[in-house]
């Protein structure tokens, strides 16, 4: 002969203060990982970006015939790049001012960094059409291509424009035409001034 067991609601439905409370750690939780995923793609980004600036410094230094051009397109170039780059460090939550400050001088140094090498190398019986050259150059490159559109795509544009981007979805279709627009002429011009790079 089994008793009945009797439990009272308040034992089954946890109370409003652990619900909050748990709530609050997860959405804390969530945070927290937002945060570190935001800093680990801008660290990545700052990487791709910096061994891709080396790469055109070097090609800068190397250069002997239209140097002009090429310093007019690569200076577009590393512009939009800085610009890039200056508003994911901004969006950085709980970043010390010397952090950033080393990100910024990081960035401004590889460029000359590059030339400088460039500029040593090509004193050195450098040539650019050897076999050696091309194949350390477009390893170096394809890394850091992909590195910049595995950031591009998955960092930056899905953060704009992507599903958890709750302010582009509630803007006008007309708004949202113009970001499209933008995003594809940006592409554009950089492709014309791959063009000379």
């Amino acid at each position: 002969d089994q008793k009945p067991v009797q439990i009272s609601v308040v034992e089954i439905i946890p109370s409003t203060e652990e619900l909050c409370d748990s709530t609050h750690h997860y959405h804390g939780a969530a945070f927290q990982d937002d945060i570190q995923k935001h800093k680990i793609s801008t660290y990545l980004l700052e990487f791709g970006i910096a061994l891709h600036s080396v790469l055109i410094g070097l090609t800068l230094g190397t250069t002997t015939e239209s140097f002009t051009a090429l310093f007019i397109a690569l200076s577009f170039h590393q512009f939009f790049e800085a610009i890039a780059l200056g508003a994911q460090i901004a969006r950085l939550d709980r970043i010390s001012l010397r952090s950033t400050g080393m990100m910024v001088i990081f960035f401004a140094l590889t460029t000359p960094v590059g030339i400088a090498i460039g500029i040593g190398i090509h004193t050195k019986t450098y040539n650019p059409k050897s076999i050696a050259s091309l194949l350390v150059n477009g390893i170096l490159d394809s890394i850091s291509a992909g590195i910049l559109i595995y950031v591009a795509l998955v960092n930056l544009i899905t953060a704009e424009m992507g599903v958890g981007a709750h302010a582009f979805h509630t803007l006008k279709k007309r708004l949202k035409l113009l970001y499209f627009i933008a995003l594809y002429a940006g592409v554009g011009a950089m492709s014309v001034v791959g063009r000379w790079a």
